[in-house]
């Protein structure tokens, strides 16, 4: 996140952007005692947090697992008068393809060698799940005590809940508003200059500086996963998010979340062709990103959007 400041008083905040990272930063200046006005180019907020309303399901932009007891999770009880309903993916019941358990607890001499780290496909599966690829070794920790976990309304539900705070508030948020900066000062797009004493991007990174992935989001009438909350093949990781959070779905309905690092929405289609022969036929309704950011080259997840904030 870039930051401008344009006195050394706090007062007039701008935020520039109202995905999950600008909504969070505009309660955290609130919180701090200064006017907060969040503006969005988009016709809607949340970014990747949004969510699609299909055939009577909401579906997403890929996966998503909150850190129970993290910085994002303890705002968010902080802020809400009910407490999200969250249910841990439990390792043991992850399957990595032709091999078996992520986590094998039936097998000692299996999970001596993960535990020894004598396992590199189990760590690397451990990895995908716990940071989408990016080493991250608190969310590693807080999987394998699992504490990572699906949230009942969805990642949008928590976007609402951080957007219908700051209504309450009076913070406002402005969509289809473009800023650009001129002398070190934001302007609408071809509008008039928004004073501020302080402005935060939270407009994601720049397109030299993005983690990008693949994501497919499928509903299903019927659940060829059962009571598996995940299937992993290399980079691809395809979650059964209701047979983690049990009330999302229908029953005998599933919700797959896939995700694909490197090699797209093809080796997602391949896994399912390899695992779960004749899903297409059950396919109520889905969403495709053949390309989405996941992070920037830092590596933050959602976890790191409450950040420490700058020191005077």
């Amino acid at each position: 996140m870039v930051m401008y400041r344009f006195e050394i008083h706090m007062g007039r905040v701008l935020v520039i952007g109202a995905g999950l990272k600008g909504l969070v930063t505009g309660i955290r200046e609130h919180l701090a005692g200064n006017r907060v006005f969040i503006v969005e180019k988009r016709e809607t907020i949340g970014g990747r947090g949004t969510s699609e309303k299909s055939q009577g399901f909401a579906i997403e932009h890929g996966p998503h697992l909150l850190l129970k007891g993290g910085e994002l999770h303890k705002m968010i009880k902080k802020v809400s008068k009910i407490k999200p309903s969250l249910r841990p993916i439990i390792p043991s019941k992850i399957l990595i393809a032709g091999i078996g358990p992520m986590y094998p607890i039936n097998d000692p001499k299996a999970l001596f060698q993960l535990k020894s780290g004598n396992d590199p496909i189990r760590e690397n599966a451990i990895k995908l799940i716990s940071g989408w690829g990016i080493e991250n070794p608190s969310r590693r920790k807080a999987l394998l005590k699992h504490k990572l976990c699906v949230i009942n309304e969805g990642w949008a539900g928590l976007v609402g809940r951080l957007a219908t705070t700051l209504e309450e508030v009076g913070v406002p948020i402005q969509c289809n508003t473009e800023i650009i900066m001129k002398n070190g000062k934001p302007f609408v797009k071809d509008g008039p200059e928004i004073e501020a004493d302080r402005v935060y991007f939270c407009v994601g990174p720049e397109k030299n500086n993005r983690i990008e992935v693949s994501t497919y989001d499928i509903i299903l009438n019927n659940n060829p996963l059962g009571k598996t909350h995940a299937l992993i093949k290399e980079d691809v990781a395809i979650m059964n998010l209701g047979a983690i959070h049990t009330n999302k779905l229908p029953e005998n309905y599933a919700h797959l979340s896939c995700i694909s690092i490197k090699e797209g929405v093809k080796a997602i289609e391949a896994l399912l062709d390899e695992r779960l022969s004749g899903w297409r036929n059950h396919i109520v309704t889905q969403r495709i990103n053949n390309k989405i950011t996941l992070s920037d080259l830092s590596g933050q997840l959602s976890d790191g959007v409450l950040m420490k904030k700058e020191e005077d």
